[in-house]
């Protein structure tokens, strides 16, 4: 059986790696096509200041009109892109203004240090492309495993659970984050470092009757390694700090049933780590390199003794330079936003609400507290639209999406499809929709972005 097993495995792996280059060639064919000339010249501004101060400029510029170049490379930078490659190829590594760092100096440094150090722009956006497109496979492959874990857990042999994984890994290789992550964005990190992190708490914990988590006193090092890839991911992409929910909830659990010394070695210490690097990144470190000569956030001290201010300097920076803030969105003139953002707030929610009532699954209650917590953020204080690129690292939604088309291939020809079945049916034509037009969209940078 366990031969059996190892076989369907490598053959779903074998067809996710098929399923995987024909999307990604199908996108890269799509923006080879599009017209050369972008809508919006930053790209070209961008590109022309990297290249004019690069030793040996003259013969470099020449390059930017190359064939491949034109056709593809340059298209690949739009909209935040354009900040990550400025930072990616500054000789000192140090972003040249302060909004700069919300760009992921994570990212930045490991497509720097990929690329060898080089400064030279076509290396650093062909390193960073291949780096973009081994994570984004990487994380297909953990979130296959991942959920082979969750929905197996009383039968490792379930072929439900394969299922499930199969189909799940197909709609994020499609999902709507998939046009953006052709260049050198930063989600595909934060999705294998949150994957993984899920994929080794999952293996810490067993559930018990009646439901209440049981911490494994020899899985303590993959438990606290989970704290380290939640932290990264964090770090990478601030939506990840969701996250520490799951220290939470444990936390609960533990301290629920009496497990007082598994809540202090378990949730409480890798919680605290991360709560800790998140500290360090959002408050300390930048008040040590601007403050106070900086002023604004800087005069906000919680404490004049300690570098902790009342606003982080992530949130600082989104408010300042992108009018990010509670409600600040909603105008009339961001109608259509929402209307883009709707089809996966709508799943995102209808997820959380079918875990938790149709289809009751207790080892996925924390992940259903982040899902809601995240579409509640993005509503309320983020620029809404921007949910079809960053909702991709929880997988909750497309979990539904897989059990929902395998429960309805099942029924009869002539049965209706109601409810839920409808809602999944209407997503995936929207996705087989939108998903090649907003590759293009990108390369051509148009909006939204």
């Amino acid at each position: 059986m366990t031969t059996d097993i190892i076989r369907s495995d490598l053959e779903a792996i074998s067809t996710i790696t098929l399923t995987f280059l024909a999307w990604r060639s199908i996108q890269y064919i799509l923006v080879f096509f599009t017209p050369p000339n972008q809508f919006d010249t930053s790209t070209e501004l961008t590109i022309e200041y990297i290249l004019s101060s690069a030793p040996n400029s003259d013969s470099i510029v020449k390059s930017w009109n190359t064939f491949w170049n034109r056709r593809l490379w340059n298209k690949l930078l739009s909209w935040d892109a354009v900040f990550f490659i400025k930072g990616m190829t500054v000789d000192d590594h140090v972003p040249r203004y302060e909004h700069e760092y919300a760009f992921s100096p994570v990212w930045v440094k490991l497509v720097r240090y990929y690329s060898r150090g080089s400064t030279n722009l076509f290396t650093v956006l062909k390193t960073g492309v291949l780096l973009e497109n081994l994570l984004f496979y990487f994380s297909a492959i953990l979130l296959y495993f991942l959920t082979i874990g969750i929905f197996s857990r009383n039968n490792p042999r379930s072929e439900y659970a394969r299922n499930v994984a199969r189909g799940a890994v197909k709609i994020f290789i499609f999902s709507s984050v998939s046009g953006f992550v052709t260049g050198i964005y930063s989600e595909p990190l934060s999705f294998a470092l949150t994957f993984f992190g899920m994929l080794l708490r999952e293996k810490s914990i067993e559930i018990l009757i009646p439901f209440n988590i049981n911490c494994v006193w020899s899985r303590w090092p993959l438990y606290l390694l989970s704290s380290i890839c939640f932290s990264f991911a964090a770090v990478n992409r601030s939506n990840c700090i969701l996250l520490g929910i799951y220290y939470i909830f444990d936390l609960l659990q533990l301290i629920k049933f009496k497990r007082n010394l598994k809540a202090l070695c378990f949730p409480l210490l890798s919680g605290g780590l991360m709560f800790t690097v998140c500290c360090y990144y959002l408050y300390f470190m930048p008040f040590t390199e601007y403050c106070p000569e900086r002023g604004e956030w800087c005069d906000t001290q919680v404490l004049s003794t300690l570098p902790f201010t009342k606003v982080t300097f992530y949130s600082f920076i989104q408010s300042h330079y992108w009018n990010i803030g509670f409600l600040k969105y909603w105008t009339l003139n961001n109608t259509p936003n929402f209307l883009i953002a709707l089809p996966n707030i709508v799943i995102l929610l209808y997820s959380t609400f079918y875990f938790s009532k149709i289809y009751p699954t207790f080892t996925l209650r924390p992940l259903i507290w982040i899902t809601r917590a995240l579409v509640l953020l993005l509503l309320l204080f983020a620029h809404v639209q921007i949910i079809n690129r960053v909702a991709s690292f929880i997988p909750l939604h497309l979990w539904y999406i897989a059990d929902r088309s395998m429960k309805s291939r099942m029924k009869k020809n002539d049965d209706a499809l109601l409810g839920d079945d409808m809602i999944v049916k209407v997503y995936l034509y929207w996705l087989i929709c939108w998903v090649p037009l907003q590759t293009v969209l990108f390369a051509c940078f148009l909006p939204p972005a």
